[in-house]
Protein backbone atom coordinates (compact mmCIF):
# COMPACT_ATOMS: atom_id res chain seq x y z
CA UNK A 1 0.00 0.00 0.00
CA UNK A 2 1.44 3.38 -1.00
CA UNK A 3 1.57 6.48 1.16
CA UNK A 4 -1.28 7.94 -0.91
CA UNK A 5 -3.39 4.83 -0.34
CA UNK A 6 -2.72 4.96 3.42
CA UNK A 7 -3.66 8.63 3.54
CA UNK A 8 -6.89 7.98 1.66
CA UNK A 9 -7.64 5.08 3.99
CA UNK A 10 -7.28 7.42 6.96
CA UNK A 11 -9.61 9.97 5.36
CA UNK A 12 -12.21 7.27 4.70
CA UNK A 13 -11.93 6.10 8.29
CA UNK A 14 -12.42 9.66 9.62
CA UNK A 15 -15.02 10.52 6.94
CA UNK A 16 -13.10 13.66 6.02
CA UNK A 17 -13.09 14.86 2.42
CA UNK A 18 -9.79 15.52 0.66
CA UNK A 19 -10.68 19.22 0.31
CA UNK A 20 -11.39 19.63 4.03
CA UNK A 21 -8.21 17.74 4.92
CA UNK A 22 -6.10 19.93 2.65
CA UNK A 23 -7.70 23.14 3.90
CA UNK A 24 -7.47 22.18 7.56
CA UNK A 25 -3.79 21.23 7.30
CA UNK A 26 -2.95 24.24 5.12
CA UNK A 27 -1.82 21.99 2.27
CA UNK A 28 -1.99 22.79 -1.42
CA UNK A 29 -5.15 21.92 -3.29
CA UNK A 30 -4.88 18.44 -4.79
CA UNK A 31 -2.20 17.40 -2.29
CA UNK A 32 -3.88 14.06 -1.52
CA UNK A 33 -4.21 12.98 -5.15
CA UNK A 34 -0.63 14.01 -5.98
CA UNK A 35 1.26 12.90 -2.87
CA UNK A 36 4.11 10.47 -3.42
CA UNK A 37 5.75 7.99 -1.08
CA UNK A 38 8.03 10.69 0.31
CA UNK A 39 6.29 13.60 2.07
CA UNK A 40 8.28 16.68 3.05
CA UNK A 41 8.81 17.15 6.77
CA UNK A 42 7.07 20.54 6.67
CA UNK A 43 3.92 18.91 5.30
CA UNK A 44 4.17 16.04 7.80
CA UNK A 45 4.32 18.63 10.57
CA UNK A 46 1.20 20.37 9.25
CA UNK A 47 -0.65 17.05 9.05
CA UNK A 48 0.44 16.05 12.55
CA UNK A 49 -0.67 19.37 14.04
CA UNK A 50 -4.04 19.30 12.31
CA UNK A 51 -4.77 15.57 12.74
CA UNK A 52 -2.94 14.53 15.92
CA UNK A 53 -4.65 11.11 16.07
CA UNK A 54 -2.93 10.02 12.82
CA UNK A 55 0.18 7.91 13.39
CA UNK A 56 2.75 9.62 11.13
CA UNK A 57 5.08 6.60 11.28
CA UNK A 58 2.25 4.45 9.89
CA UNK A 59 1.55 7.01 7.17
CA UNK A 60 5.20 6.98 6.07
CA UNK A 61 5.99 3.27 6.34
CA UNK A 62 2.77 1.34 6.97
CA UNK A 63 4.19 -0.01 10.23
CA UNK A 64 2.16 0.04 13.45
CA UNK A 65 -1.40 1.25 13.91
CA UNK A 66 -3.08 3.91 11.81
CA UNK A 67 -4.37 5.83 14.84
CA UNK A 68 -2.58 6.95 17.97
CA UNK A 69 -4.04 6.50 21.43
CA UNK A 70 -7.15 8.75 21.72
CA UNK A 71 -6.29 12.22 22.99
CA UNK A 72 -8.91 12.04 25.72
CA UNK A 73 -6.75 9.45 27.51
CA UNK A 74 -3.87 11.88 27.73
CA UNK A 75 -3.20 13.90 30.90
CA UNK A 76 -5.15 17.17 31.12
CA UNK A 77 -3.45 20.25 29.73
CA UNK A 78 -2.66 22.88 32.35
CA UNK A 79 -2.95 26.56 31.53
CA UNK A 80 -0.33 29.10 32.45
CA UNK A 81 -1.33 31.04 35.58
CA UNK A 82 -2.56 34.59 35.07
CA UNK A 83 -2.71 34.15 31.29
CA UNK A 84 -5.42 36.09 29.46
CA UNK A 85 -6.17 33.12 27.24
CA UNK A 86 -7.84 29.79 27.82
CA UNK A 87 -7.05 26.51 26.10
CA UNK A 88 -10.23 25.61 24.22
CA UNK A 89 -10.85 21.96 23.30
CA UNK A 90 -11.01 21.16 19.57
CA UNK A 91 -13.98 18.86 19.01
CA UNK A 92 -13.61 16.63 15.96
CA UNK A 93 -16.70 17.84 14.12
CA UNK A 94 -17.36 20.45 11.45
CA UNK A 95 -19.97 23.01 10.49
CA UNK A 96 -20.81 23.52 6.82
CA UNK A 97 -21.71 26.83 5.19
CA UNK A 98 -24.52 25.60 2.93
CA UNK A 99 -28.03 24.89 4.22
CA UNK A 100 -28.36 22.00 1.76
CA UNK A 101 -24.87 20.56 2.21
CA UNK A 102 -23.84 17.65 4.39
CA UNK A 103 -21.14 17.93 7.01
CA UNK A 104 -17.76 16.56 6.00
CA UNK A 105 -17.53 14.83 9.39
CA UNK A 106 -20.80 13.00 9.89
CA UNK A 107 -21.78 9.78 11.65
CA UNK A 108 -18.45 9.66 13.47
CA UNK A 109 -17.85 9.73 17.24
CA UNK A 110 -17.09 13.17 18.62
CA UNK A 111 -13.89 13.44 20.60
CA UNK A 112 -11.44 16.10 21.74
CA UNK A 113 -8.44 15.96 19.42
CA UNK A 114 -6.41 18.78 20.96
CA UNK A 115 -6.51 22.28 22.43
CA UNK A 116 -6.04 25.76 20.99
CA UNK A 117 -5.56 29.04 22.92
CA UNK A 118 -8.16 31.81 22.54
CA UNK A 119 -7.98 35.16 24.31
CA UNK A 120 -10.81 35.79 26.79
CA UNK A 121 -12.36 32.40 26.10
CA UNK A 122 -14.86 30.91 28.55
CA UNK A 123 -14.80 27.52 30.20
CA UNK A 124 -17.58 26.05 28.05
CA UNK A 125 -16.30 27.37 24.69
CA UNK A 126 -15.48 24.85 21.99
CA UNK A 127 -13.58 24.91 18.71
CA UNK A 128 -14.69 23.06 15.57
CA UNK A 129 -13.80 23.03 11.89
CA UNK A 130 -15.53 24.90 9.07
CA UNK A 131 -16.19 23.20 5.73
CA UNK A 132 -17.84 24.37 2.53
CA UNK A 133 -17.56 27.65 0.65
CA UNK A 134 -20.76 29.51 1.57
CA UNK A 135 -19.12 31.73 4.20
CA UNK A 136 -15.98 32.72 2.29
CA UNK A 137 -14.13 35.03 2.49
CA UNK A 138 -15.06 35.48 6.18
CA UNK A 139 -14.68 31.80 7.10
CA UNK A 140 -12.77 29.79 4.49
CA UNK A 141 -13.04 25.98 4.58
CA UNK A 142 -10.50 24.48 6.93
CA UNK A 143 -10.76 27.35 9.41
CA UNK A 144 -11.03 26.63 13.11
CA UNK A 145 -13.89 28.52 14.76
CA UNK A 146 -14.38 29.24 18.46
CA UNK A 147 -18.05 28.82 19.37
CA UNK A 148 -20.14 29.56 22.46
CA UNK A 149 -23.58 28.10 23.17
CA UNK A 150 -26.54 30.52 23.09
CA UNK A 151 -28.96 29.30 25.75
CA UNK A 152 -31.70 31.88 25.09
CA UNK A 153 -31.83 31.82 21.29
CA UNK A 154 -35.58 31.15 21.28
CA UNK A 155 -36.17 34.53 22.93
CA UNK A 156 -33.38 36.54 21.34
CA UNK A 157 -31.18 35.56 18.42
CA UNK A 158 -28.92 38.59 18.15
CA UNK A 159 -29.35 39.44 14.49
CA UNK A 160 -26.23 40.36 12.54
CA UNK A 161 -23.97 37.79 14.21
CA UNK A 162 -22.60 34.54 12.78
CA UNK A 163 -23.79 31.31 14.36
CA UNK A 164 -23.32 27.57 14.09
CA UNK A 165 -26.84 26.14 14.03
CA UNK A 166 -27.52 22.49 14.84
CA UNK A 167 -30.51 21.20 12.88
CA UNK A 168 -33.03 18.47 13.63
CA UNK A 169 -31.50 16.25 10.94
CA UNK A 170 -28.15 16.31 12.77
CA UNK A 171 -26.35 18.74 10.46
CA UNK A 172 -24.44 21.82 11.63
CA UNK A 173 -24.51 24.94 9.44
CA UNK A 174 -22.70 28.27 9.76
CA UNK A 175 -24.60 31.41 8.78
CA UNK A 176 -25.01 35.06 9.58
CA UNK A 177 -28.50 35.39 11.03
CA UNK A 178 -30.84 38.25 10.13
CA UNK A 179 -34.50 38.97 10.76
CA UNK A 180 -36.90 37.32 8.33
CA UNK A 181 -39.32 40.19 7.84
CA UNK A 182 -42.32 38.23 6.44
CA UNK A 183 -42.50 35.94 9.51
CA UNK A 184 -39.86 36.59 12.19
CA UNK A 185 -41.72 34.49 14.75
CA UNK A 186 -41.31 31.25 12.82
CA UNK A 187 -38.30 31.84 10.59
CA UNK A 188 -34.82 33.34 10.56
CA UNK A 189 -32.93 34.57 7.50
CA UNK A 190 -29.62 32.78 6.96
CA UNK A 191 -27.18 34.97 5.06
CA UNK A 192 -24.18 33.70 3.12
CA UNK A 193 -21.00 35.73 2.75
CA UNK A 194 -20.17 34.10 -0.57
CA UNK A 195 -21.91 36.31 -3.19
CA UNK A 196 -22.57 33.23 -5.35
CA UNK A 197 -24.68 31.57 -2.63
CA UNK A 198 -28.22 32.82 -2.07
CA UNK A 199 -29.64 33.74 1.34
CA UNK A 200 -32.42 31.46 2.62
CA UNK A 201 -35.06 31.42 5.31
CA UNK A 202 -34.84 28.68 7.94
CA UNK A 203 -37.79 27.50 10.07
CA UNK A 204 -37.10 27.90 13.77
CA UNK A 205 -38.72 24.49 14.24
CA UNK A 206 -35.69 22.89 12.54
CA UNK A 207 -33.25 24.34 15.08
CA UNK A 208 -31.98 22.19 17.95
CA UNK A 209 -29.21 24.39 19.34
CA UNK A 210 -27.34 27.59 18.50
CA UNK A 211 -23.66 28.46 19.00
CA UNK A 212 -22.28 31.95 18.44
CA UNK A 213 -19.04 32.20 16.46
CA UNK A 214 -16.66 34.12 18.73
CA UNK A 215 -13.39 33.88 16.83
CA UNK A 216 -12.00 32.48 13.60
CA UNK A 217 -8.55 31.03 12.98
CA UNK A 218 -7.91 30.86 9.25
CA UNK A 219 -5.54 27.93 8.58
CA UNK A 220 -5.63 27.57 12.38
CA UNK A 221 -3.16 30.44 12.68
CA UNK A 222 -0.20 28.24 11.65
Amino acid sequence: MSTRDRLKKYLREKQVSEAVFEGTANLSRGFVSKVGDSIRETNLSKISQSYPDLNIAWLKTGEGNMLKEPIENAPPVEEEPNANYRLVPIVHIDSVGGLHSNNAMSDVPQYIEGYVPFVNAREDDRAIYESGNSMIPTIPPGSLIQIRKVESWREYFGYGNIYVIELTDGRRVTKEVAKYEPDPKNYILCKSHNPDVADEELPRSMIVSVWKVINILINKGW
